[in-house]
């Protein structure tokens, strides 16, 4: 995306990072400038592969985020049967400390091998934080997490 103005390229991210099937029914209710316009509004929470996190755009309450979570973060658990990886990355979450609900941000592809999957939550209207943490986990039981040293990933929803 090199010579592209950083605003445009913000917003392909976004395009690109919402699931496929989602696009397409986008695609099919709205002309393809509005489905841009609609899938760059939808607020992005990203965990770069360097432990670094941040936000694109505003979480807001009865809105939906998208978790986008770079798989190079947890690699401790990741066993193979068959050929295939026999292992998964998952995001628990919770608002305002209300019951914990979790959601895969791994899927496997063709090949039967994990590739990241932004899992989208879906923010209750008077919704104020919404707290999140990761569990990698394998076939032979091994389970790891991400959860920021225990106290979570802590964002304010308005």
């Amino acid at each position: 995306m090199h010579g592209i103005n950083p605003r445009r390229r913000r917003t392909l991210a976004a395009v690109i990072q919402i699931p496929t099937l989602s696009l397409v029914a986008l695609a099919a209710v709205a002309a393809p400038a509005e489905a841009a316009t609609i899938a760059a509004a939808t607020p992005v929470l990203h965990f770069g592969a360097d432990g670094t996190e941040w936000t694109e755009g505003t979480l807001e309450a009865g809105r939906p985020v998208l978790v986008d979570y770079d798989l190079a973060r947890l690699t401790r658990c990741r066993s193979q049967y068959a050929g295939g990886d026999a292992w998964s990355i998952s995001v628990h979450y919770r608002v305002d400390g209300g019951p914990i609900q979790r959601k895969v941000v791994t899927r496997l592809d063709e090949t039967r091998h994990n590739v990241k999957a932004p899992a989208s939550i879906d923010l209750p209207v008077g919704g104020k934080d919404l707290e999140l943490w990761f569990q990698g986990n394998d076939r032979t039981g091994c389970t790891e997490y991400d959860s920021q040293y225990g106290a979570n990933y802590h964002y304010t929803v308005s």
